[in-house]
């Protein structure tokens, strides 16, 4: 069986999930004492063990809980069959267990260095993201103008898409300078074996609706197109770059947690 502690890093490192399932507290016979730790995979399989019984079959409950709205939880359980919040054991006494999720790095992929970009990145980074900044200027894909940024790609948007294997945690925001480059991205994305979980494209409803249409007559389903959150954003009124960039944010945090989301209907204008 491998150390858990180990199991968290090859979690994080193959950017997987589980919950972490720790007894912090207890009294008298509870099964589970203090520092038991027991993780519990997506699929409901644990490893590990918080004492065993009902009491873990409890928290592998909550732990499935806890990866699905990615929220950390202090539970305390009472260990008899009588009481209002007893789970039905008889050893009596309670039990703490702090529940935590444990997941991988999400990746964002910003195609286009342009100025909604800059603060983009920025907003990505202070929430946890790793970001990836493509452009094919050579100005525009610059360290210095990302510092922030895991890394700045220089090159073809198309070849860089090809190049990219995404996982269900990422982000593809699409905000090039032109949308015959939108186009060509986001048909490679959708073209994907395994799709980011988010893909958003800029661009007014009359140009969203040109390049679905043109998509579709390239065999690109319905299905595919649907999942892609076009334009871009939450309707919060933005006009500027950085209020943009906040409405994107805004929506991939909604994605992220599970929360439902007006798509930004008054975002229209043209990256540069």
């Amino acid at each position: 069986m491998p150390d858990i502690f180990e199991e968290i890093a090859r979690i994080r490192r193959e950017r997987s999930k589980a919950s972490l399932a720790t007894v912090v507290g207890g009294e008298r016979g509870a099964p589970g004492k203090t520092g038991f730790r027991m993780l519990v995979y997506a699929d409901g399989t644990i490893l590990g063990t918080v004492g065993g019984g009902l009491l873990e079959a409890k928290i592998r409950e909550e732990g499935l809980r806890c990866l699905h709205d990615r929220t950390p939880r202090l539970l305390e359980l009472t260990l008899d069959d009588q009481s209002a919040d007893g789970i039905g054991v008889l050893c009596g006494g309670k039990v703490k267990v702090f529940v935590e999720p444990i997941l991988g790095t999400s990746t964002m992929y910003v195609f286009g260095g342009g100025h909604i970009a800059v603060p983009l990145v920025e907003f990505a980074k202070a929430l946890d993201f790793a970001v990836i900044v493509v452009d094919d200027r050579e100005n525009f894909a610059d360290r210095k103008r990302f510092p922030l940024a895991d890394d700045v790609k220089l090159g073809d948007f198309v070849g860089a898409a090809k190049s990219m294997d995404f996982h269900a945690e990422d982000c593809v925001v699409i905000v090039t300078r032109g949308h015959q480059h939108d186009e060509v991205v986001l048909k490679e994305c959708l073209s994907k074996k395994l799709l980011p979980g988010y893909i958003g494209m800029i661009g007014s409803k009359e140009k969203v609706a040109a390049t679905f249409s043109h998509l579709k007559q390239q065999g690109v389903s319905n299905e595919l197109l649907a999942r892609v959150k076009a334009p871009i954003g939450l309707d919060i009124g933005a006009r500027t770059p950085a209020e943009i960039a906040l409405s994107i944010m805004a929506e991939i945090t909604t994605h992220r947690y599970g929360k439902t989301s007006e798509q930004g209907s008054s975002i229209k204008v043209r990256e540069t």
